[in-house]
């Protein structure tokens, strides 16, 4: 299935002229990650929301819906790399980003963030992703530190722009050339955009297996992560020669390979991940009802 998803895949380009956005709302940069203010419903303090784009669903901290007396409409289960959580939910919310910018009817699923706050070493009030970019074409500018917004009608980037693969659960990715060694031919992987991640690559462990990506007699250092809930993955580092994708190669790349047996129940689409600390040398835009991400590279 995946191969004839790859084969599929055309990336096109197209260069075009720029405009203004129509809202604006400015960017927090914390430790590679995209933070933006939003306010819950008729409810003036501004909460601190991580973007991440690999976010189907949008989060609030639990202890915050309850200081908000959020309404919880239905609980519903939430299956995490770790386990299975049942969670309760807010539906019918109305989120306000910038000025004027209003996404209606969006249901709030109650997670306790603390685990993500300690991380990070800052509030996390909730976490935000596809239920912004479905709704408006969303640019993360991080030489203005700011997020813009545009018309569709009138929207005209002036960039040139990659065809997204739809993955799972509201996921999506691109296709990306790696060449895992030096004097070895490329591997065509499809990796999920993921400005949550706090890396550079990521590769799930059934892509790691059916490439050969690890060396029996090769010692790795180890690495911890998490993710929507507080279970501790131990994983590898790694490294790859080459990585190419939005008309720019990257060399000596570190690669997080997901050996951890939570990891081997992960039945995602994608082959891995790209992190923060590769989009942040973009200024992206998504535009995901034309299926489209524009990178432009940054001053």
């Amino acid at each position: 299935m995946r191969t004839t998803l790859i084969l599929l895949i055309t990336c096109s380009f197209v260069q075009v002229c720029a405009q203004s956005a129509v809202e604006k709302t400015p960017i927090s940069l914390v430790d590679n990650f995209i933070f933006i203010s939003v306010s819950v419903n008729e409810h003036e303090k501004p909460l601190n929301f991580l973007f991440d784009t690999g976010a189907g669903i949008t989060v609030i901290h639990s202890k915050m819906a309850e200081q908000l007396k959020l309404e919880v409409t239905t609980e519903s289960k939430i299956a995490t790399s770790g386990k299975t959580l049942l969670s309760k939910e807010s539906e019918g919310n109305t989120l306000k980003i910038g000025g004027s910018l209003l996404l209606d009817s969006v249901s709030l699923i109650f997670m306790d963030l603390s685990h993500i706050s300690d991380y990070i070493k800052v509030e996390v009030d909730g976490v935000i992703g596809y239920d912004l970019l479905k709704n408006v074409i969303t640019e993360t500018n991080l030489d203005a530190l700011e997020m813009r917004f545009y018309d569709r009608e009138e929207f005209n980037p002036a960039s040139t722009h990659e065809k997204l693969v739809w993955l799972e659960s509201n996921l999506f990715g691109l296709p990306v050339d790696v060449t895992p060694k030096k004097g070895t031919d490329e591997i065509l992987l499809v990796l999920q955009i993921d400005s949550g991640a706090d890396n550079f690559l990521t590769f799930h462990n059934k892509t790691i297996r059916e490439h050969g990506l690890m060396d029996s007699d090769r010692r790795y250092k180890s690495r911890q992560g998490f993710g929507a809930d507080s279970t501790i993955t131990s994983n590898l580092k790694s490294r790859v020669y080459g990585v190419t994708f939005a008309e720019r190669t990257w060399k000596n790349v570190t690669v997080t390979l997901e050996v951890d047996p939570i990891n081997h129940r992960t039945n995602s689409l994608a082959d891995g991940l790209i992190g923060q600390r590769i989009l942040n040398d973009f200024n992206i835009t998504y535009d995901l009802k034309e299926g489209n991400v524009f990178f432009e590279k940054r001053k």
